[in-house]
């Protein structure tokens, strides 16, 4: 996809309000005076609506390709220590992304545009391969357990992540609640990423009489 500085602009403009109102709920008026551009202009660079929006899924691309390979192939590394990096650059990614995933959230009945559902589908799964490398690469040097259920691994860490981003006033309010103390967004990125990774050793750590057998 080609871009320049004004299709990136209303992109980002039009990512936002996606999210904010749905994708219904947002008229390409509104995206043109948020995103200082006529109407035309975005006709002109996207056609319609729904063009735009694939265009985003596009523009945000795959956010964890990068150093994958690289990680994989590093001897240097125990597995866990690869499995805390998948973990922590997922929510990090996630986080940073949210806009996307705030729109897929609140529009995930309303996506009747195939190609977007298929992205979707295909990034999830490339995300969910990504992780179930790590954990073969684990399984294979007798670091990490056999027979784990990385489809539901995967499922933790999406659900929980997702889980964050979309519902951290709530997590806020009982911490407040419970402590008269107001954490941050970053207390609550550091606990649930803290939590996911205890919980991913709890679930894939060899046992030790196993071990011993």
């Amino acid at each position: 996809m080609e871009l320049n500085e004004k299709k990136i602009k209303i992109m980002e403009v039009a990512e936002k309000l996606f999210a904010e109102h749905g994708f219904s709920g947002t008229s390409v008026r509104e995206i043109a005076k948020r995103a200082d551009v006529n109407v035309a202009m975005i006709s002109y660079y996207f056609d319609s609506k729904d063009k735009l929006l694939e265009s985003i899924f596009l523009y945000r691309g795959d956010y964890l390709q990068s150093k994958i390979e690289d990680l994989l192939q590093d001897e240097s590394l125990s597995s866990w220590k690869k499995l805390e990096w998948v973990t922590d650059e997922y929510v990090r990614k996630f986080i940073s992304n949210q806009h996307l995933h705030r729109i897929i959230s609140r529009e995930n009945g309303m996506i009747h545009n195939g190609y977007i559902r298929n992205f979707i589908i295909q990034r999830r799964h490339q995300h969910y391969m990504i992780l179930r490398g790590f954990v073969e690469q684990g399984q294979e040097k007798g670091e990490m357990k056999a027979g784990v259920d990385t489809l539901m691994l995967y499922t933790t860490l999406q659900s929980l992540t997702q889980h964050l981003v979309l519902n951290a006033d709530f997590m806020q309010t009982v911490i407040f609640s419970e402590t008269k103390r107001d954490p941050s967004f970053q207390e609550l990125q550091d606990r649930t990423q803290q939590y996911l990774k205890v919980s991913m050793r709890a679930i894939l750590q060899v046992d030790t009489i196993q071990m011993e057998k």
